[in-house]
């Protein structure tokens, strides 16, 4: 009897510790994709992931999860099923445990039966043999090539695309040559403008007989994270789609573009809305592509052109707000459009070619009736597509110019000129906590957890309101209005004690405080899948809805004491950080300030140490930090099995402009020689009761006390006690650190700078020399 509450202890804390692990990691998917219309067993790899693996997250339709399971710490074992009309190519997705949200990777959905590679296959003369229409699952290693094999007739259609790159693993890219049996090249492909640094083959098959495909890193490199699948069949692989968009929700006739088996047009009714990066996949009676083609739904009446348009008279009419759409058809080819605008009316004007995959570096011109350039652009920010704005100058006829940068063309050189008037719309992003990875909000139970949301204001003024969509059941949010001259918030969320573990995919949105006009919001999340050197991204992942799950409770809470007194401009400030530890934890937990306002920094190294309750995270400001109040957060994290964060409450930390300002003079005196250093002072915040002034920056040799003044002192005086060896030169950092004390706290200012100088004493004459210099003078009289 005595022992069971010991040992009921005991299990409790052993519980405790089995559930505050932290947050999983994915590492990869085994395998990386599957049929649609299919049931596929996934083996989920990474950190922690076999920890109670509750549910994936899509963010794409077409898949569900049919049961998860855990194999052991690191691996889970998944079921997806794939639905039959799901979108071939590529679906984002984040595992959810009862500690926390993955990371993002993709799975990716194709139209053949999937197999596997077998080795060996990497010699020409014995590929892999394969059916004529698989998705072939494999990997290259260093110096690896693979060969597979198929049997296919005169006429037919090969058409190979590999997925390598595009998984998302390492820096991986592939390249396809298809040769006939006698090792003569029919085909070769590395990258191309559709798939980027992936690549495909589609051509007629010269002769029937056998094919072999090959499939090697470019540079003969390689290793166990290059994975790749290589789709093989029948199937269309157009290069575009023309017109590249049309108005959602509204019927648009597309003509494929780049097939060997030749163009095709066919109908399709665009999304409304549209999904981030929405494409569609060409299809035929001999299967679908792997990938679909991208297309804009923008709401644009589509202007096409009509041949001959080189030259200003032949240019194709239409009218703006208009969408011209057309093809650089071959080399030195051009393009005109003319329209008709009134005097003060103003449009953007968006090339757009590369964003759709179109092999187009466009050059974008707008002239006048008489045919001078009035505007131009070729590349947009780093981007190739070209942009700009303009204001019509006065009433009359204008002609949209677009050619290549270097003059060439062919028949995929696709392109859409949308000429829009500016709309209000705000692109928001969640800003990331650990560079180059996406930030995901993990809330747990009975706690809170804050990001910031970065908001870019295009055409449009005024606070705003931002909010995220749809939460977990039992999360509320909270978020201040967004100031009009500021572009950053910090949004909390609170879990309560009882929320159930859950997560969900959910949009954010912004729209002006006072409601006076619409607003487009545009949330855009990148997962930087792939970088190169320097960290430049090669492939990403762009989500438009941020992940958002309740998790088991961490084992603390933390809390700031919020400051009763004000941080002025040129000061600095001690936050006091408090925890509440649960029993059985006392490891260190790392605190920082959410975010910093404009020109106040604060110290990123603090925690609160084993076997302390609170930390004193220091603030200081530059002497144009912005004074106003600032609503901050303290976000927090411990390592139990890995990082577990949490966060504050909101807190008032007021910023506000210097109590008095000083008036330095130069002062100058000798080694020795004890001197006054009086600063003249002037108020613009009165204050109660002393406040203590000391000078700093003195140099060696010279010393003073502290003073003390108040609201009503002119001046302070310093007495300088100046040493005999103090050092000799001009010291220019002088500065007074001021402390004002309000409601029993420090308001300390920093006010500089002043300067003093230090001579060295002049010598006394040599007593010799001063009795020779009379005599002297003396002889040279007589």
């Amino acid at each position: 009897m005595v022992q069971r509450p010991f040992v009921a202890l005991l299990l409790w804390a052993v519980v405790v510790r089995a559930s505050l692990a932290a947050g999983p990691r994915l590492d990869h998917l085994q395998p990386q994709g599957g049929q649609r219309g299919a049931e596929v067993v996934v083996t989920l790899i990474g950190s922690r992931i076999g920890q109670d693996p509750q549910d994936v997250l899509f963010y794409d339709p077409g898949i569900a999860l049919k049961g998860i399971e855990r194999i052991d710490d690191n691996q889970a074992k998944a079921t997806f099923v794939i639905d039959p009309d799901c979108q071939p190519g590529i679906h984002g997705l984040r595992v959810r445990t009862a500690t926390g949200l993955t990371n993002l990777r993709t799975f990716h959905v194709g139209a053949l039966p999937e197999v596997v590679e077998t080795e060996p296959n990497n010699a020409f003369e014995s590929p892999q043999p394969v059916d004529f229409g698989v998705a072939v699952n494999g990997v290259v290693t260093s110096e690896d090539v693979d060969y597979l094999a198929i049997e296919a007739h005169e006429g037919e259609r090969i058409s190979v695309e590999v997925e390598g790159l595009r998984l998302g693993r390492t820096f991986f890219d592939p390249a396809v040559t298809v040769f006939d049996d006698k090792r003569f090249e029919v085909a070769s492909a590395d990258d191309s403008p559709l798939l980027q640094q992936d690549s495909y083959c589609c051509v007629l098959a010269p002769k029937s007989g056998k094919y072999v495909i090959e499939l090697r890193e470019t540079s003969y490199r390689g290793d166990d994270a290059s994975t790749y699948r290589l789709h093989i069949g029948k199937f269309p692989r157009p290069a575009a789609a023309f017109p590249g968009g049309g108005r959602p929700g509204q019927p648009l006739e597309i003509k494929w573009l780049g097939d060997p088996a030749g163009e095709k047009i066919e109908t399709v009714t665009l999304p409304n809305p549209a999904p981030l990066g929405f494409r569609i996949s060409a299809s035929d009676q001999h299967g679908a592509a792997p990938t679909g083609t991208p297309l804009r739904a923008v709401d644009l009446p589509n202007i096409i052109e009509v041949e001959p348009n080189k030259e200003m008279e032949q240019a194709t009419r239409g009218e703006v707000p208009g969408a011209f759409c057309g093809v650089i058809g071959e080399a030195e080819d051009g393009d005109r459009f003319s329209f008709t605008a009134k005097k003060g009316e103003v449009f953007d004007f968006n090339l757009i070619a590369r964003e759709i995959r179109s092999p187009l570096d466009g050059v974008l011109r707008l002239r006048n009736a008489k045919g001078e350039v009035i505007a131009a652009a070729d590349d947009n920010g780093g981007k190739p597509d070209a942009y700009f704005r303009f204001t019509i100058p006065e009433d009359g006829q204008y002609v949209v110019e677009v050619e290549d940068h270097l003059r060439q063309g062919q028949p995929t050189y696709l392109y859409r000129v949308e000429v829009s008037r500016p709309a209000a719309a705000v692109d928001l992003a969640l800003e990331e906590r650990i560079q180059y990875e996406a930030t995901e909000i993990v809330v747990p139970q009975g706690n809170r957890m804050a990001v910031m949301v970065a908001a870019n204001r295009a055409d449009v003024a005024g606070e705003l309101n931002v909010a995220l969509g749809e939460l977990p059941p039992g999360v509320a949010q909270e978020a201040n209005p967004l100031a009009a001259d500021y572009n950053r918030l910090p949004v909390l969320l609170r879990a309560a004690p009882d929320a159930p573990l859950a997560g969900v995919l959910t949009t954010v949105t912004a729209e002006l405080a006072d409601k006076s006009q619409p607003i487009a919001s545009r949330f855009k999340q990148q997962t930087w899948l792939v970088r190169g050197s320097n960290n430049v991204p090669v492939w990403n992942h762009w989500a438009e809805r941020a992940a958002v799950a309740v998790v088991q409770p961490a084992p603390f809470t933390i809390s700031i004491v919020e400051p009763k007194a004000p941080i002025v401009q040129s000061g600095s400030k001690d936050l006091k950080v408090v925890a509440e530890r649960r029993d059985g934890f006392d490891g260190r937990i790392a605190v920082r300030l959410l975010y910093d306002p404009p020109g106040l920094s604060s110290h990123q190294g603090i925690g609160i140490e084993p076997g302390q309750t609170e930390a004193l995270i220091p603030l200081t400001t530059a002497g144009n930090a912005w004074a106003r109040d600032w609503k901050v957060i303290v976000v927090a994290e411990a390592d139990v099995n890995g990082p577990v964060r949490t966060s504050t409450e909101f807190a008032t930390l007021k910023l506000v402009p210097p109590y008095l300002a000083m008036t330095f003079p130069p002062v100058a005196t000798e080694q020795g020689k004890s001197v006054d250093y009086s600063i003249a002072l002037s108020h613009t915040t009165p204050f109660d009761g002393p406040a203590k002034v000391e000078l700093v920056g003195l140099p060696p040799g010279v010393a003073t006390t502290p003073q003390e003044i108040t609201k009503d002192s002119t001046e302070v005086k310093f007495p300088l006690s100046v040493a005999a060896d103090a050092r000799v030169g001009h010291h220019r950092q002088l500065y007074c650190q001021v402390t004002v004390i309000e409601n029993g706290e420090p308001v300390v200012h920093t006010i500089g700078t002043g300067e003093l100088r230090i001579d060295e004493p002049l010598k006394p004459a040599d007593p010799a020399q001063t009795a020779q210099q009379p005599a002297a003078a003396a002889g040279e009289s007589s």
